[in-house]
């Protein structure tokens, strides 16, 4: 089951004022995150962790929750990007070395496949909703 919310008027135009404030371009909107959530929801083998950035606060707020359950499922107009690390670590003790996962393939296939446009820097994902004069990448899968 996904978040069902919304933003109110008051909040809306808030939003707007910061977005033409900052000379900040959108390029994501509800669908896209709708369908982003999902995806990674029904076809990653866990739900990778991410920090998020709010476009009305100044600190951007670690999260690594259930996609299905957060505002960006419905609607994501008040975030200005989010970095998720698409890698499972899973702590074995004291002395022995983590064991880490990574599923950065499958999830950079999703965002490929959903048109979503993003960086990697290190091991992280950058998915921008609005940004100022970032030229972001366009990733087309290539058709066998």
């Amino acid at each position: 089951m996904f978040y069902i919310g919304g933003i109110n008027d008051d909040l809306r135009t808030e939003i707007h004022n910061a977005l033409t404030e900052r000379g900040l371009t959108s390029h994501m909107n509800d669908t896209k995150w709708y369908k982003l959530c999902k995806a990674v929801i029904e076809e990653m083998a866990f739900v990778p962790g991410y920090e998020e950035k709010y476009l009305l606060s100044k600190e951007p707020q670690p999260y690594l929750g259930n996609w299905a359950r957060i505002p960006e499922c419905a609607l994501g107009l008040h975030i200005e990007w989010i970095k998720v690390y698409a890698k499972k670590v899973t702590h074995r003790g004291q002395l022995i070395e983590p064991l880490i996962e990574d599923h950065s393939d499958q999830f950079r296939d999703i965002l490929i496949r959903l048109n979503i446009p993003f960086t990697e820097e290190d091991d992280l994902f950058v998915i921008y909703g609005h940004s100022a004069g970032v030229e972001l990448p366009r990733h087309i899968k290539a058709t066998a």
